[in-house]
């Protein structure tokens, strides 16, 4: 095991570490009878973290973050390219500058709140709580290691957005059929193109089916069943780095789901398919821009939906892609589709993220329930009079 002596104008502890390389740890100081105590607690804890296989060498103990960061990234289970994307941005930028050169040995709870604190003054909840996620996963792998204790322990997070959706979120029924009208520009000068009304399909799928941006522009043909009326989102997803646009399979639930199609939604696919894509093969994507090529969310909201909202008379609210979506789900509680019709056809992982987001929007469907009772047990009273 390890052994104590004493030699040039020191003392010195050598051991073989697990891996039988040979080690010294020195400490400086006069001779005497008795070697110092802290030396032999030294060489005790020292040969119990050999016994029990937890021994940490010392320049492991000293490994900075930016070492140890490049590890966890390398071992990392494989993620999307976008996700990677930001990733590597919010890493370059918040991560890596603060923590490069910190021993990983010398990060302390209190070092990591003050940090979160300093994040918070310039970015929302949410970005604070993805770097805090980075900073995270080197460090509880330093854990398992056993390299250190952990510091992530009881780190004051800001709280995460309220999910939940309500009524002010959505457009109604009829805005939406306010809103599909007005795609188009109107006037001479446009009304002779083509192209005029490409995105009605688009943005009236959008209200109606609910499907993520880079699910409805990945859409193919192959994937639109007349027949049967429905289609099918997430098979193939759009998904952007800056201005470039890249195309992955499934969606970011890991998978793809088939969604029935209401008949005046699916009409309005099949007039977009033989109108604008009138040449089509089956892999060929179902939306496209005027030349073609993949859809910019940034440019289709700026020249398509933003003028369409205007030109419907629908500005006192800020409505994306993202609410149309949620559009699409109050469409189908009023509709009176149950929470797991809506968690299916939104592809939420299960209906109690489904439940958290839309709560609200249920509301009515509560309140509906409960005139239903109340009309029952009168008609009840009066029965049993």
């Amino acid at each position: 095991m390890a052994s104590i002596s004493y030699r040039r104008g020191g003392w010195e502890l050598r051991y073989r570490d697990h891996r039988g390389r040979e080690r010294t740890e020195r400490l400086p100081g006069p001779p005497r009878r008795r070697a110092p105590e802290e030396l032999l607690e030294r060489k005790a804890d020292l040969e119990r973290e050999l016994r029990r296989g937890r021994y940490v060498s010392p320049e492991e103990r000293n490994t900075t973050f930016g070492e140890y960061y490049l590890r966890w990234q390398s071992g990392r289970r494989p993620i999307s390219a976008s996700r990677q994307y930001t990733d590597e941005n919010r890493a370059k930028n918040h991560l890596l500058p603060y923590w490069s050169h910190w021993s990983i040995n010398d990060i302390r709870p209190s070092d990591i709140d003050d940090w979160v604190v300093g994040l918070s003054r310039k970015m929302g909840p949410s970005s604070v709580r993805h770097c805090y996620t980075l900073l995270r996963g080197p460090l509880r792998r330093a854990v398992k290691d056993g390299l250190i204790p952990d510091p992530c322990v009881e780190i004051a997070l800001p709280p995460k957005a309220d999910p939940r959706k309500g009524f002010d979120d959505v457009l109604t029924a009829r805005e939406v059929h306010r809103l599909v009208k007005c795609v188009p520009t109107p006037g001479e000068k446009y009304s002779g193109l083509r192209t005029n009304d490409r995105y009605t399909a688009l943005i009236m799928m959008g209200c109606w089916l609910g499907p993520r941006w880079n699910e409805a522009i990945g859409v193919r043909v192959c994937d639109l069943n007349p027949l049967r009326k429905e289609m099918i989102f997430g098979r193939v997803v759009v998904n952007q780095n800056g201005s470039h646009l890249f195309t992955e399979q499934l969606s970011k639930t890991n998978d793809s789901r088939t969604v029935p199609v209401p008949q005046p939604v699916m009409d309005a696919l099949l007039r977009h398919l033989a109108v604008h894509q009138p040449d089509a093969s089956r892999e060929d994507f179902l939306f496209t821009n005027r030349n073609g090529g993949l859809i910019a969310r940034s440019g289709f909201s700026r020249d398509v939906l933003k003028p369409a909202l205007a030109r419907a008379d629908i500005v006192e609210r800020r409505i994306t892609w993202v609410s149309l979506r949620h559009t699409a789900a109050s469409l189908m509680f009023d509709a009176g589709l149950t929470l797991f019709d809506v968690q299916r056809r939104l592809g939420h992982k299960s209906p109690l993220m489904t439940a958290e987001v839309y709560t609200h929007l249920m509301r009515e469907r509560y309140e509906e329930g409960r005139v239903r009772k109340e009309e029952y047990m009168r008609r009840a009273d009066g029965l049993g009079g």
